[in-house]
């Protein structure tokens, strides 16, 4: 997808907007603000927002706010798609094909989806529609959950293990390489 001018889309992934602007699975998130905390691009059909976990993980689930700035723009119908190599993705059973409506103007709860575990060095997420604006998509944030506190490892490489969260462990560092494109 095409980032409109002054926005960022590491914004996404940075833990910006959440309590202390750290990368969490919960925590309210302020008020959407391109900016600054959250980021928005063209909404066109087939777009695709891939993010690169930076090791391959046993991925169980994710959290989103949905973008709060002006909730028109948020993503609606949306395909997730999981890839250890970034080329060949396939469709997470489980996953959600749509998200809610962010909050209007206004800090937002995360919407936690959880799935059985699938093996991902990447994810994306094909955004198929939003709330109606015709002109923006965006996000205020995602983080990824982890089934295990520790990386899959890769043949000949040993990965590093994932920081603990109140039980659970969570993909909480900042994800290299998201990127959005169009098709």
């Amino acid at each position: 997808m095409t980032t409109v001018a002054g926005s960022n889309i590491d914004r996404i992934v940075d833990g910006s907007g959440l309590p202390g602007n750290t990368p969490s699975l919960t925590g309210l998130h302020v008020k959407g603000r391109s900016s600054v905390n959250a980021w928005y691009g063209s909404p066109d059909t087939g777009n695709l927002i891939t993010f690169n976990l930076n090791g391959t993980y046993s991925l169980a689930g994710f959290s989103l706010w949905n973008f709060n700035g002006i909730n028109t723009i948020g993503i609606k119908g949306v395909n997730v798609l999981s890839s250890t190599d970034g080329t060949n993705f396939t469709a997470v059973a489980g996953a959600p094909t749509q998200f809610a409506i962010g909050a209007d103007k206004a800090s937002e709860s995360p919407e936690v989806f959880s799935f059985t575990p699938v093996t991902a060095t990447y994810v994306r997420f094909q955004v198929l529609s939003n709330y109606s604006d015709p002109t923006y998509t965006g996000l205020s944030e995602v983080q990824f959950d982890s089934a295990s506190a520790t990386a899959v490892p890769e043949p000949f490489t040993i990965l590093g293990t994932l920081t603990a969260i109140g039980g659970g462990a969570a993909l909480k560092r900042r994800l290299k390489g998201v990127e959005s494109k169009s098709l």
